[in-house]
């Protein structure tokens, strides 16, 4: 071995425990070094050397990284040499025996995952952020620091003289933007992925913005270092040129994070061209000045991004002019009956599939088997509940056989011939409503038999129904969107919640006194007994989320949260509390006289017209102590007008329940079919009407809840919160048409048991159903974050994207129109109820012409975006 390199070799020995030895005719030198050099290996071919370095990073702190360079420089010296005289082995040894004297004391948990560039168009906190640095900025040029440590100082010192009132502690602050395992490296941070000229992904090492979160500082600051020429702060990190250093409070809003504030900066930093230019910057204003400007500069392209996606959406659904897209619309419904044609041929070659389907399959039948018993008691029970409303808004004329009669018919009927399947038809609240406001018009206003008066207006809704579906207006819910579904979503559960809470006011008006008669026990029991039943149900149907059993068998349970929950509470209400009367479906004042059969099949039977109900005990009798009027061209053109009122009614509702069904994040593969839905929903209505069953139509919020049933759904977590993905829906048509079935055989199951289920106990449902839907609708969520702590703000992609006042405005606008409609539809005037449906489809335009007027196009697409 050469002598000076060998006398180098030695002195390392000394200061570094370097060990040298002679092995026979070879010289092998051993380096026992903590910091080994980052690179596999060196050859010095000239002099037949090998330097094996171990793959450990330098770490610049420890003070011995120049005799290494120190070693590399005198082998190169040799190699240009040529001597050849010994062959030189210099290995860094890892053996645990040179490297430490114990045990691995602690572990590095490294955890990289990629995070997007930042788009300043869709995020509008990038563009604060860089206007707060602005004001105030934070620039370092004359860095004596050569490692991180040492700088680190330096800009903590920096920010404590710019932000004396902090009372900033460097030390403390300084521990947290070190590593805990006392190697001076540093724990988060954000670089630059580029691609080199093979198209592999590499780091940009000329750039790194570290993060670090203090919980004694009251708002996020952040601080630059310009170096004068390249530092090597270890691996990834040889060339940095631009230190960027964001201190951010522990608790702040998800918004305004380290991590999103880093965001920020790190796009800027992306642009090479402006990174460049910082670089050769000498003040901190000229700093400020081109920051300002490359924040402009990115914010212009995201905007023509943004621009030009539109530009091609507008241009793929018709182009941007009205004219042209009104052309399309006209030409996409005519000739009549088109659309309706290409559902039917589209779901054609479905219709086999959709009861085969997954039976080969033992984890999709067991979907279908807890679908069908969900489906079962969520449309038997509700159906009993708006059974008793009817009969008593109809004085016993609709009563709860003939909604389960009518209940069994359509949902046979909708789940054989309709396109979708997965939507699930039902009587609903504004149903009842509406059928209440047909009996006020036809039993007071005109003195005609109630019956024949509602089948006239059945049969004019159906013959409205039927041209919509022939002329393709269902088109026009395109127009329709998220945010209106989720207002009358939000308004048939409230609906629900009204209506429970009247029974419960009007028992406690009844029985909460102190006359003879009164029963203070019934009208406890009807409150233990309402709220009994949705407690249990909310419990159950939430041990989902709870650590016992396995996730398949939890999800199990929630699903039969609502019978487990009417179960207890019946039998609480009935035997527990069997001395309190409490009432019952069966009970006189809800039945027929004599008891309405399914085999009874006569059309608009004579029902007679006393408003009191006094004469409808029987309701074969052929004559009446007030006999009723013909109809006359006033009931007549009223039976129009109130059957196109209904007619939008279920135009509007059952379409939105439809879209809801068929969003594109339920990832359906058979395709939709509004046109022929709302075609087989005329003709089951007509048919109900003319037998004086109740109508229905596609609803909420059944439908969804089915679908998700039936969905194989993926969790994920991020940031701490759970994300739901949906990988697929089970699209069948046995789900509906079984639980029908099975309700239509319920009927066998009255008196015996179904009359042991108290009337409480159908309301208790309508209220599980109200609050178990909630958690689907945006609009409920963000009347949350109304009264969350901003650093309890969940990572939703609108709260990102849009400043915190346009989200509670559009919330705000949200929560106006739901109340106009409720304050409509639950007033008493039953002349203002029946303006109700128009309400509901004035929605549309109020969304897309008023609403834009107030908030931002860009923060509408990020808030009322497809689901």
């Amino acid at each position: 071995m050469p002598s000076d390199l060998l006398a180098a070799l030695k002195q390392m020995q000394e200061k570094e425990n370097v060990k040298v030895e002679a092995n026979g005719g070879q010289n092998e030198t051993t380096l026992t070094k903590q910091d080994a050099i980052d690179s596999s290996s060196v050859e010095l071919e000239d002099m037949e050397m090998e330097v094996e370095i171990a793959p450990k990073p330098i770490n610049p702190a420890m003070g011995n990284l120049s005799s290494v360079l120190k070693l590399r420089a005198m082998a190169s010296k040799w190699k240009k040499k040529a001597i050849k005289k010994n062959n030189l082995n210099m290995a860094f040894d890892d053996s645990p025996e040179l490297l430490s004297v114990d045990n691995c004391h602690s572990f590095y948990w490294t955890k990289r995952r990629s995070v997007p560039l930042k788009n300043y168009h869709d995020e509008a906190r990038a563009e604060k952020d860089i206007s707060k640095f602005l004001e105030n900025p934070a620039v370092l040029f004359k860095i004596r620091g050569k490692i991180w440590k040492d700088i680190a100082r330096e800009m903590l010192e920096h920010i404590k003289t710019l932000m004396p009132n902090w009372n900033l502690n460097v030390d403390k602050t300084y521990e947290c933007l070190m590593s805990t395992a006392g190697d001076f490296t540093i724990p988060e941070m954000l670089q630059g992925l580029v691609y080199n000229t093979t198209s592999d992904v590499v780091t940009d090492q000329s750039f790194v913005v570290v993060l670090g979160d203090m919980p004694t500082i009251p708002e996020t600051h952040t601080v630059f270092a310009v170096l004068p020429q390249n530092l090597n702060l270890g691996p990834n990190m040889s060339e940095l040129r631009i230190i960027c250093l964001v201190l951010s409070p522990v608790k702040s809003k998800q918004t305004k994070s380290g991590i999103e504030v880093g965001r920020t900066y790190s796009t800027l930093l992306s642009e090479r061209s402006l990174r460049r230019r910082l670089i050769e910057t000498k003040t901190a204003e000229e700093f400020a000045e081109i920051v300002k400007e490359g924040c402009s500069s990115v914010r212009e392209k995201d905007t023509k991004h943004y621009q030009m996606e539109k530009k091609e959406t507008q241009h793929e659904s018709g182009g941007d002019e009205e004219q042209s897209a009104f052309k399309k619309f006209i030409g996409e419904i005519m000739p009549p009956g088109k659309l309706l044609l290409k559902d039917i041929k589209r779901r054609k070659k479905h219709y086999w599939s959709d009861f085969t389907d997954g039976m080969d399959d033992r984890k999709s039948v067991t979907k279908y088997v807890t679908s069908i018993i969900f489906l079962f008691f969520t449309l038997l029970l509700p159906v009993m509940a708006f059974g008793v409303l009817n009969s008593y808004n109809t004085k016993q004329a609709i009563e709860t056989r003939k909604g389960i009669l009518a209940q069994a018919f359509g949902g046979i009927i909708f789940a054989l011939f309709a396109g979708q399947p997965l939507s699930v038809v039902q009587t609903t609240i504004p149903i009842v409503l509406f059928i209440k406001i047909v009996y006020t018009f036809g039993v007071s206003l005109f003195n005609v038999d109630f019956l024949t008066f509602y089948t006239l207006v059945g049969l004019w809704n159906g013959f409205f129904l039927i041209c919509y579906s022939f002329t393709g207006i269902s088109m026009v819910m395109a127009y329709c969107s998220r945010s209106t579904e989720e207002i009358v979503g939000l308004f048939t559960s409230i609906a629900f919640v009204v209506d429970s809470m009247k029974y419960i006011s009007k028992s406690f008006d009844k029985y909460w006194c102190s006359d003879v008669g009164c029963d203070k026990s019934i009208a406890l029991g009807i409150l233990i007994v309402v709220f009994g039943v949705l407690f249990i149900a909310v419990q159950v149907y939430n041990f989902k989320w709870s650590p016992y059993l396995s996730r398949a068998k939890r999800k199990m349970v929630a699903e039969f949260a609502l019978p487990f929950s009417v179960i207890i509470m019946a039998f609480i209400g009935s035997y527990v509390m069997n001395d309190v009367k409490m009432g019952f479906f069966t009970d006189d004042e809800y039945e027929m006289d004599p008891i309405y059969t399914p085999f009874d099949f006569e059309p608009m039977k004579y029902n007679g017209c006393s408003e009191d109900g006094s004469n409808l005990q029987k309701r074969a009798a052929a004559k009446s102590t007030e006999p009723c009027q013909a109809i006359g061209p006033g009931a007549f053109v009223t039976a129009m007008f109130l059957g196109f009122i209904v007619s939008m009614l279920f135009f509007v509702e059952a379409n939105v329940a439809a879209s809801m069904v068929n969003s594109p994040h339920n990832k359906l593969k058979k395709g939709s079919a509004y046109h022929l839905d709302l075609l087989v929903t005329a003709i089951i209505n007509i048919v109900l009407s003319v037998f004086g069953l109740p109508w229905m139509h596609a609803c909420l919020p059944t439908s969804p809840m089915h679908v998700r049933g039936l969905a194989d759904i993926e969790e994920k977590v991020e940031f701490g919160y759970v994300k739901e993905t949906v990988i697929m829906v089970r699209e069948t048509r046995l789900t509906t048409l079984i639980a029908n079935v099975l309700v239509f055989l319920s009927l066998l199951l009255i008196p015996i048991p179904l009359q042991y289920i108290p009337i409480p106990a159908l309301y208790g449902v309508l209220l599980f159903l109200a609050a178990s839907s909630l958690s689907d609708f945006q609009l409920w969520e963000r009347v949350l974050l109304m009264f969350t702590e901003q650093s309890l703000y969940p990572p939703i992609h609108y709260v990102k994207k849009v400043p915190q006042k346009a989200v509670h405005t559009f919330t705000a606008l949200q929560l106006l129109q739901l109340g106009i409609l409720c304050g409509l539809s639950f007033s008493g005037v039953a002349y203002l109820k029946m303006f109700f449906p128009f309400i509901i489809i004035a929605l549309i335009p109020i969304r897309n012409f008023l609403i834009p007027k107030v908030i931002d196009e860009a923060h509408l697409d990020a808030l009322d975006g497809s689901h």
